[in-house]
Order: structure tokens, then sequence, then C-alpha cells
């Protein structure tokens, strides 16, 4: 339940603002809401699936003070990100040829390919061998999110301090780096 805990909070403080929410929140002034998050929440399944199978391969196939390791830098590395990332303007979306869904699913998945979010599912399974309660922690944060962009909108997140997501999350980031990097320097 703990890793469960840890990856929702993780990509849903993360997500906030992020590139691939903001497709949603486009899309779902545009689209009907529920074709719109069905193709979100499609595209993040297939890279959070992909995320979390990649990340028990590491988990598997590397020691783990290696793998702690290597989330706790990644993890530190996100959140200095994060802290200094300029922010930058959001693209315009094309009207979709093949349908609200399909369109929004095409989108997202190119948007989140190699997202922080995705990276993070990676190292979160890898750090705690655990695919299953990452996979599902992971899409309830990502559902808690997408649902509030696509349900409530532009007002919703205007009333939200954009520095506020950006700086909360990054820090939850560089906490878990943090938390990582003393578990895999620790003397056994």
């Amino acid at each position: 339940m703990a890793v469960f805990l840890i990856a929702f909070l993780t990509v849903l403080l993360a997500e906030m603002g992020d590139k691939t929410q903001l497709v949603t929140l486009a899309m779902a002034t545009r689209f009907p809401p529920r074709q719109v998050l069905i193709g979100a929440l499609g595209a993040l399944a297939v890279i959070t699936g992909i995320a979390v199978i990649l990340g028990d391969f590491l988990a598997t196939y590397l020691p783990v003070q290696a793998t702690l390791l290597g989330s706790g830098i990644f993890f530190l590395l996100a959140g200095l990100y994060l802290f200094f990332k300029q922010e930058s303007q959001e693209s315009k979306i094309m009207p979709p040829k093949h349908g609200a869904a399909v369109q929004t699913f095409a989108f997202v998945f190119l948007a989140e390919l190699g997202d922080k979010t995705q990276l993070a599912s990676i190292a979160l399974t890898a750090a705690y061998h655990a695919p299953v309660a990452v996979f599902f922690g992971a899409m309830a944060g990502q559902l808690v999110n997408h649902a509030a962009a696509v349900y409530l909108g532009s007002r919703f997140l205007a009333r939200l301090p954009a520095n506020t997501i950006k700086v909360t999350s990054a820090l939850l980031f560089i906490v878990f780096g943090v938390v990582f990097l003393f578990a895999a320097l620790r003397p056994e």
C-alpha cells in the first residue's frame, strides 16, 4: 500500500500542469469530455505499463543498491530540473480527424513518451520491485489529474498557483531522491 501511495502522489503532483495534462485540457475544451478522458487514460495506461515493465526488468537484473542509486540520482535530477525549468508556451491542438478519443490517445501518448512521470514510474518500479503497485498508483494519480483537467477545465487550473505546483513537485522528487540515495549508500 505504501508503494501505491508513493506512486500516486509522485505522479499526481508531477503531472499537474504538465504538457499531457494541458493536451487533455485543450482537447476537453473542444470535444466530448468522456471521449477525451478515455483517450488520455488509454495512452497513459500503455505508457505506464511500458514503464513498469522496464522498471521491473531493471530491478530483476540489477543489484538493489544500483537500482536505488540510479533511482535516487534520477529523482534528484528530475527535482532540480523541475525547480529550475522555464515554462514554455502551450502548443496548439489540431482538430481530430479520427475521433476525439483516438486523437487524444495519440497526442497524450507522444507527449508522455520519455516524460518525467514515465521515468518516475520506471525508477519507482526498479527501486521497490513492485510493478503492480506502481502501475495502479501511477494510474490513480493520472486518473485524478486528467479527470480534473477534463471535467473542471481551465477554471480549476487557473486558480492553482503554477509556481506552487512546480515547487511542490520539485521538492517531492528531491525528497524521494535523497531517501533512495540514503538507502543505497547506507552500510549493510
